[in-house]
């Protein structure tokens, strides 16, 4: 019975949240990168990301970050109106080089273990 317990709704545990510098560009008060923070999303949240078909590439990994990134706030009304944008997909990339959007995406494929996953799957296609 101990063993269902950790099963239970409220029990299991994500990766724990995560931050890096995706930019050298947006510096704290002290003069250095201000850290952003992700996240992991469960299956759920992952299936909506995905669900409109016949959906671009780009559109996939532009709606995972956004929905990873934890900090900063990227549905922040202030944030959205100083880039001129309406969603954090569209913000991430006005805010970011295309260097930094690298940067951010495989961290978030790294905090989402697709990396992982991919090897995994390498592993079960060698077996006879």
């Amino acid at each position: 019975m101990q063993e269902l317990k950790a099963f239970l709704c409220g029990e299991e545990k994500l990766p724990k949240e995560k931050e890096i510098v995706v930019s050298k560009r947006f510096l704290g008060e002290d003069g250095k990168p201000l850290l952003w923070k992700i996240k992991a999303l469960k299956e759920k949240e992952h299936q909506k990301i995905k669900q409109i078909q016949n959906e671009e590439i780009e559109k996939y990994w532009g709606r995972l970050c956004a929905a990873s990134v934890v900090t900063p706030n990227l549905e922040d009304e202030k944030l959205l109106e100083s880039y001129q944008c309406h969603d954090g997909e569209e913000l991430l990339k006005e805010m970011l080089t295309m260097g930094e959007y690298m940067t951010l995406l495989q961290a978030v494929q790294e905090q989402n273990q697709f990396q992982q996953r991919k090897e995994e799957l390498k592993e079960e296609v060698k077996k006879p």
